[in-house]
């Protein structure tokens, strides 16, 4: 078992305290462990061809196919062993509230249906997946990443660029002599944006290139843009400095706004 997964699963069996670990095994790269209470089985799934933890729940005693995908969470070791044992840690702890909601399912959309393996690795369009990927070409991001999912307890990802990521990449576009870093970043994002969903598109323009200021920089920055993202962000612009408010807010949002609004209550008491 690698230090990672036994990391996740130990903090998962301490984050569910009814639940005991009843198998663990390892199939190729893939190791799989399940917790049941008797009633119900939470099972864990780490792939590192992948980069993927998987959170799945089923009937106790249910076979392969009785079990539901709650939820997947990015995972990509750094090379800093402390720092990867604490977000494998953090994933069992997202894990943990995932499955132990009152209203799990409403949560994650694509739970009320079984997903074939292929669909469980191709949510690569959602707005966590952009975040966490951040710190590969944003290195200083990799810290505060840790930090803001140690202090919220989950990712909120538009909070995160708002409060880190555009200072990181104001430093970038400020430094002349990480010309090829920050080609390598407006590259990453061009990317981003043509497989991400609505989410990550909006953080990318209103979020992270809104924040960019000053003629010669957004015309550099303009220069590094692809033509479908150089034309959003001219659309972008017209609402920098307004309060522009979402067609439709998504249940993770709500689900992140109610969570860090109880936080905060309970640090005030």
């Amino acid at each position: 078992m690698s230090v990672f997964f036994d990391a996740a699963v130990c903090r998962l069996i301490e984050n569910m305290p009814d639940y005991q670990a009843v198998s663990n095994q390892t199939k190729g790269n893939d190791e799989t462990a399940v917790l049941t209470n008797g009633k119900t089985n939470a099972k864990i799934v780490y792939s590192p061809e992948a980069n993927r933890f998987f959170l799945f729940k089923g009937d106790a005693g249910c076979d392969e196919d009785g079990y539901l995908q709650l939820q997947s969470y990015f995972f990509e070791p750094t090379g800093d062993s402390a720092a990867d044992i604490r977000e494998a840690c953090s994933v069992a702890n997202e894990f943990a509230e995932t499955f132990g909601g009152p209203v799990a399912l409403d949560v994650i959309p694509e739970a009320s249906k079984k997903l074939s393996k292929k669909e469980r690795e191709s949510d690569e369009n959602s707005a966590v997946y952009f975040v966490n990927r951040i710190p590969g070409v944003l290195p200083e991001c990799r810290e505060p990443l840790l930090m803001h999912k140690e202090y919220f307890g989950l990712l909120l990802p538009n909070k995160f660029c708002e409060e880190v990521v555009n200072s990181a990449v104001a430093r970038l576009l400020s430094d002349k002599s990480r010309k090829s870093q920050a080609e390598s970043f407006f590259d990453f994002i061009n990317k981003m944006y043509d497989s991400g969903d609505m989410d990550v598109k909006s953080i990318i323009t209103m979020t992270i290139l809104n924040s960019i200021t000053g003629e010669e920089r957004m015309e550099y920055v303009d220069s590094l843009l692809s033509d479908n993202l150089k034309k959003s962000w001219k659309s972008a612009r017209k609402f920098i400095g307004k309060e522009v408010k979402p067609e439709k807010e998504s249940k993770y949002k709500q689900m992140s706004e109610q969570y860090r609004s109880q936080l905060m209550q309970n640090r005030n008491h």
